[in-house]
């Protein structure tokens, strides 16, 4: 008699964990789908694309693939929990462990690298900077580099890599596409200023779900490791 009762009580407990491993997995799901997608739309804008090959800029994307590639195994690893949760598999819960580690990596390690090189007060602002004065020392003679100038200065609203004075340096006078296109006035921010802004919103919403879903995947461990050792009590009591 105490045996069916204490093997009930397991058996309510591999319930209660099954149906939490349901909840968080199918919010990795639609989290990772999220960022997968954000991911798409960083490395596929038609915008960035210019911006990124007008100024050599792939490192950036490095960061973001590395996400996007995370963000697809957490929906794979999501799906293949539930089925582990589902036929009570102890392998398949070991699987969604170790995959867990491995998004859990991908994610914390991609969103660091985009933080170090996709904010204002990161690596890519000297690297803007220099990157953009080097267009424009080319400007008079390199259609590829003053197209590239012309495009960034426009839609973004700047000037220079440095400001104006990058034109100042070789004798050149400031292009049009420094100033405003309605009030007629010089923009006073450097490119390398107001692109990093440019940078920042993407990589921020980027990086900021990533480490979302890194957090809540600590407690996704806590609670597959529990339903990995109630089915393996189980398996042993048959």
């Amino acid at each position: 008699m105490a045996l069916g009762v204490g093997k009930g009580r397991l058996e309510e407990h591999v319930e209660l964990l099954q149906y939490l491993v349901y909840i968080f997995n199918t919010v990795f799901f639609c989290g990772g789908a999220t960022v997968f997608a954000l991911g798409l739309w960083i490395r596929f804008d038609e915008d960035m694309i210019d911006y990124v090959k007008g100024l050599g800029m792939y490192h950036y994307w490095n960061g973001t693939t590395v996400i996007m590639v995370g963000a697809a195994t957490v929906m794979i690893n999501a799906f293949a929990a539930c089925c582990g949760a589902f036929f009570r598999s102890a392998k398949m819960i070991l699987l969604y462990k170790v995959m867990t580690v491995v998004t859990f990596i991908l994610l914390l390690g991609g969103s660091a690298y985009i933080l170090d090189n996709g904010l204002e007060q990161s690596k890519i602002y000297p690297w803007l900077q220099d990157a953009i004065r080097e267009k424009i020392y080319q400007y008079q003679w390199d259609v590829s580099a003053k197209r590239t100038v012309d495009i960034i200065q426009e839609y973004v609203g700047c000037c220079g890599g440095y400001g104006s004075g990058d034109y100042e340096e070789i004798h050149l006078p400031i292009p049009d596409t420094c100033r405003d296109q309605v009030t007629g006035n010089q923009y006073g921010d450097s490119c390398a200023e107001v692109f990093s802004w440019y940078l920042e919103v993407r990589s921020g919403w980027i990086s900021g779900l990533s480490i979302c879903l890194c957090f809540l995947q600590v407690f996704a461990m806590i609670f597959a490791f529990c339903l990995w050792r109630a089915i393996k009590e189980l398996d042993d009591e048959k």
